[in-house]
């Protein structure tokens, strides 16, 4: 019997010690004030994974390898100022030994070791440099030429996803995927979007994130151009129920704006849309504002007495079945509804100065 137990407690720790693992190897960047015996700990979102005491400098911590997660270093104490209380750096769990310096999130942090750390790191180089690029050429824009701006956007955009497309083909089973893909998705069509998670390991296409923006472009398109409008529920500013029924669909084109109190881009749209309804608002046409994502709706009702939105509202506050429905990842959104319902037009054509201009040419066609 004890050498049946003895022979299975080998195999035990054999298995143990045999496990796939990562290990980090840390030592705090030079120049860093770092109290002796603070803990750092690895943790896998809120779960704590390992910890170790800092001493002469240096700690050590391990956990489970897994390519497809991000586990984070961190390290909170009370002397530093309060602002500068956590320290914290990602590693993707790749199998082997990191070298990490450990310093607040920065340049100072470096991680030498991993295939795959590096190449997460030279990715967010080349996008970094991207960036860089981008905020250079648009200072040097005319602040007033909304046509160079956009063309540099799109520009800067089609370079990151082809950065973006290049790193995922690489890293289809690791992290780096699921990282990269959401520089992207937003502005990927659905079938593009598939495509991608079709080759790529299921813990990105499983990912809660992806998945619900995945949702949002299969309401999207459920909810198209030439599609019905699909009714939903909320509040009036007074309080009162209120359906989008009540007001699309009655014989009037509906220009209707997803927006919130909080919204940078809402609030700069809003004298667009207010010129718009103040020009066009009658017989054939009227604006609709729906505050969404936006609590208790205190904040919408005060926004909208403060921006003078004297067209109708529908608050909805924190319920995001609306925008489920029409598969809105971003506000603002515009959606401009025929007068029998049918959603006519939605999306950045709706949108800036010649807003007016083009909602009075299709009222008017």
């Amino acid at each position: 019997m004890k050498k049946i137990f003895y022979s299975l407690f080998v195999l035990l720790l054999a298995a143990s010690c045999g496990q796939d693992t990562v290990t980090i190897k840390g030592t705090i960047a030079e120049g860093e004030t770092f109290p002796e015996d603070q803990l750092v700990y690895l943790c896998d979102g809120k779960t704590v994974l390992d910890s170790a005491a800092v001493v002469d400098g240096k700690f050590e911590l391990k956990a489970p390898a897994n390519p497809e997660k991000v586990y984070t270093v961190v390290a909170n104490f009370r002397e530093r100022a309060p602002r500068d209380r956590s320290w914290s750096y990602n590693v993707i769990a790749e199998k082997g030994t990191d070298q990490l310096t450990f310093a607040p999130t920065g340049p100072k942090c470096e991680l030498k070791g991993s295939k795959i750390n590096q190449a997460m790191a030279d990715f967010n180089e080349e996008i970094n440099g991207v960036s860089r690029e981008y905020r250079e050429k648009a200072a040097a824009l005319d602040e007033n030429d909304e046509d160079a701006a956009e063309a540099l956007y799109e520009e800067t955009m089609d370079k990151v996803k082809t950065i973006s497309l290049a790193a995922i083909d690489k890293n289809k089973d690791n992290y780096i995927a699921r990282y990269a893909l959401q520089n992207i998705i937003y502005d990927l069509p659905l079938e593009e979007l598939d495509g991608i998670l079709a080759k790529c390991g299921k813990f990105v296409s499983e990912d809660e994130s992806i998945a619900r923006i995945r949702n949002c472009k299969v309401a999207e398109q459920e909810t198209a151009e030439g599609k019905a409008f699909v009714d939903f529920a909320g509040k009036t500013p007074e309080g009162a129920d209120i359906k989008l029924s009540d007001i699309v669909g009655k014989g009037r084109w509906v220009l209707t704006d997803f927006w919130a109190s909080w919204c940078g881009p809402c609030m700069r749209e809003i004298p667009n849309i207010k010129k718009t309804h103040k020009e066009l608002s009658g017989d054939k046409f009227t604006v609709l504002g729906v505050a969404v994502w936006d609590g208790d709706n205190t904040a919408s009702v005060k926004k909208m007495a403060e921006m003078e939105m004297t067209w109708p509202q529908i608050f909805v506050g924190e319920d995001k079945n609306p925008t489920d429905i029409y598969g809105i990842t971003g506000i603002p959104t515009m959606i401009l509804f025929a007068p029998d319902g049918t959603i006519y037009k939605r999306g950045e054509g709706l949108r800036g100065e010649k807003m007016m201009e083009t909602v009075r040419d299709i009222i008017n066609q």
